[in-house]
């Protein structure tokens, strides 16, 4: 596993962000000590975080949220990661870019067009990352998990490499990876960034700082590689039912991505699922999803999820992306790679 640190002035620190809070929580104590060591620092936040209802609701004291009460508790979030940004700082200088997509829709720019991945390679291939700090593939939230997804995908596109270093917030501790070593002035000073963010902790203090205080701890990822066959296996629990779930399937080489959905039947029957011109055959069973690759198509990797659709209750995943190593260019071998994944 690649050493976390020594940071050195060589080095340029770039934190992806789902949401505004998210850079402090994930990566307060890392951003302070890459500062320290001479780094340039970037945030990069994907979206305001204007998709917040309840607090919103809370602390205005209204029921309504249309579009322009989202947009104005969006520049409130900004703002507010402004101050927490200038507090871990100290007299230091973090640069920072927003890119204002839709809170709660990365799974949809994800999989609807290239876009938002074009976008995100363009901001690699100009900032020229050493250190990418990314959500972690596991993390619960739909925008953590659809963000790392595109973080992958332009990394595919991109000359340059870079230590990829993954956060996971909302679902638990994690396990392995690189702990930052424990240090008690950059912790009361990611504490104090924390307090900036009074939208979030309205209603959210004791979780959100009880957050701010584990140990950040980081996973060293690994570049998307290709295998000939692989599974993913699913909790049984998971694996009752289909219903109400679109299977979304990406696949990628350096240069294309193929983007498919297609609502999962209720029983155990074949569906298709067609982009691009290119058509899959999948079958629906009780434990798997398992869909054919045609041999025109070449894809380095691939991931899937079952997406829950429709309104939520609950913004979190009860499954997340999953990566699927998917037969490529194996001709003496059947073309299929067996997709697994939890119920969304």
């Amino acid at each position: 596993m690649p050493a976390l640190l020594p940071l050195s002035a060589q080095d340029r620190l770039l934190v992806v962000a789902p949401h505004p809070d998210d850079e402090t929580l994930a990566a307060g104590e890392l951003i302070q000590a890459a500062l320290a060591a001479g780094a340039v620092v970037r945030v990069l936040y994907a979206t305001d975080g204007d998709n917040n209802p309840w607090p919103q609701r809370w602390l205005e004291k209204r029921w309504r949220i249309d579009a322009s009460a989202r947009e104005r508790w969006g520049r409130r979030r900004r703002e507010e990661a402004a101050a927490a940004l200038v507090e871990l700082a100290a007299d230091r200088t973090v640069e920072v870019r927003h890119l204002g997509w839709p809170d709660q829709g990365l799974t949809d720019a994800l999989v609807g067009d290239d876009a938002a991945v074009a976008r995100l390679h363009a901001e690699l291939d100009a900032f020229a990352p050493t250190h990418l700090v990314m959500p972690s593939l596991a993390d619960r939230h739909p925008d953590h998990s659809a963000l790392h997804v595109m973080l992958e995908l332009a990394l595919l596109r991109c000359a340059r490499s870079c230590q990829r270093l993954g956060y996971l917030i909302h679902a638990g501790d994690g396990t392995g990876g690189v702990v930052l070593p424990s240090d008690p002035a950059r912790s009361a000073r990611k504490r104090a960034a924390m307090e900036a963010y009074a939208s979030q902790l309205s209603l959210s203090r004791s979780r959100l700082l009880a957050l701010a205080t584990r140990p950040e701890r980081f996973a060293a990822l690994d570049a998307p590689s290709a295998r000939e066959h692989a599974s993913l296996e699913i909790p049984r629990e998971q694996a009752a039912t289909w219903r109400s779930h679109d299977l979304l399937l990406v696949l990628a080489n350096g240069e294309r991505t193929w983007r498919f959905r297609a609502r999962v039947p209720r029983r155990a029957l074949a569906f298709t699922l067609k982009a691009d011109g290119c058509v899959l055959h999948a079958i629906a069973r009780r434990d798997a999803i398992e869909v054919a690759l045609p041999s025109p198509l070449r894809a380095s990797a691939a991931w899937a999820k079952l997406h829950r659709s429709g309104a939520r209750i609950v913004v979190f995943d009860r499954a997340t992306w999953r990566r699927v190593d998917a037969a490529i260019d194996v001709p003496a071998l059947p073309r299929q790679a067996r997709v697994a994944t939890g119920l969304g």
